[in-house]
Parts: C-alpha cells; sequence; structure tokens
C-alpha cells in the first residue's frame, strides 16, 4: 500500500466520541432529565452533570452501564449514530 492510500486510510477511521458525549446523547435520545438518570444509576446528578460537560472523564465501565442498562440502548448503535450526526453536521 502506498503513502497517499495509507493517508485516506487513516483519514477515514472515526474516533470513538468521549463519554460525556455518549452520556449526553443517550439521555436525551430517551428523553431523561439528568435527575431522573442520575438516580437511577445511583450518583449524585452533579457528577452526571460533570461527566456530560466534560469536566471528568466517566469510567468506560459507567459510560456502557448508563447507556445500555439505564436508557436500554446498544452502546455501538448510539456511538454510531452520534458519528453519523456529526458526518451530516460538518
Amino acid at each position: 500500500m502506498n503513502q497517499s492510500a495509507l493517508n485516506k486510510e487513516r483519514l477515514s477511521v472515526k474516533r470513538t466520541p468521549k463519554g460525556g458525549v455518549i452520556l449526553r446523547y443517550a439521555r436525551c435520545l430517551r428523553g431523561y432529565t439528568q435527575a431522573e438518570s442520575a438516580a437511577t444509576y445511583g450518583i449524585e446528578e452533579r457528577t452526571l452533570r460533570r461527566w456530560e460537560n466534560r469536566e471528568f472523564d466517566p469510567k468506560w465501565n459507567d459510560v456502557i452501564s448508563l447507556v445500555e442498562d439505564v436508557y436500554l440502548l446498544n452502546i455501538l448503535e448510539v456511538i454510531g449514530k452520534i458519528n453519523d450526526d456529526n458526518e451530516h453536521n460538518d
């Protein structure tokens, strides 16, 4: 593979969104408030707010648990939707 083909391949690779972005997107998809989400998951609302505002990065097990167990969504589908939305907004 030549250098320009490698560069094109690298450009087409999508990065996984940050955990806070995933959490906010999934929460909004389901129509939950931060208070409802935090109470259901058993954390303080302020913690979830800080994660969503990207003040702190949540652990991936928290991201996956919130998305799949609280919002009842598939984490990979949520990431795909975020990437699709970003692609259309670029």
